[in-house]
């Protein structure tokens, strides 16, 4: 009876722990997806100040307005570029690894899509104080 009880418990106790480690692999890469939707949502903000600074680019106003508005650029397409590469380089799948692998790839992949999306909030924010300065529709 003792050793039923024993076994039970095992039992019961190793099916709560592989529950137990999905839950926690799929609430990590549920937050991986939500910053990824995050950034992913500002990704029309990088396209419209590209447009707005090519304008000023274009128009060729002054050195200064242009190698600022071209260095602004620059900081958009790198963030972009970033983005898509993580994105191409992301696996949600994590097939043939274990569970500590698997929370330190999605561990790692958070810090780096946090990483991108702070890169996204400076690059748009810059770029659009800088329109605004100089009043570029």
């Amino acid at each position: 009876m003792m050793k039923k009880l024993i076994a039970v418990s095992l039992l019961s106790f190793t099916l709560f722990s592989c529950a137990d480690k999905q839950k926690q692999e799929k609430e990590l890469l549920n937050e991986v997806i939500h910053v990824h939707d995050r950034v992913m949502g500002k990704d029309e903000l990088i396209m419209i100040n590209k447009m707005k600074l090519d304008t000023v680019i274009k128009r060729n106003q002054s050195p200064d307005l242009v190698a600022k508005a071209t260095s602004l650029r620059a900081a958009l397409d790198t963030a972009d570029t970033r983005m898509e590469n993580w994105m191409h380089n992301f696996d949600a799948e994590n097939k043939g690894k274990n569970h500590e692998e698997i929370i330190a790839y999605l561990t790692d992949q958070k810090k780096q899509i946090e990483a991108i999306d702070s890169n996204f909030n400076r690059a748009v924010k810059t770029a659009d104080t800088f329109i605004k300065q100089n009043n570029i529709k």
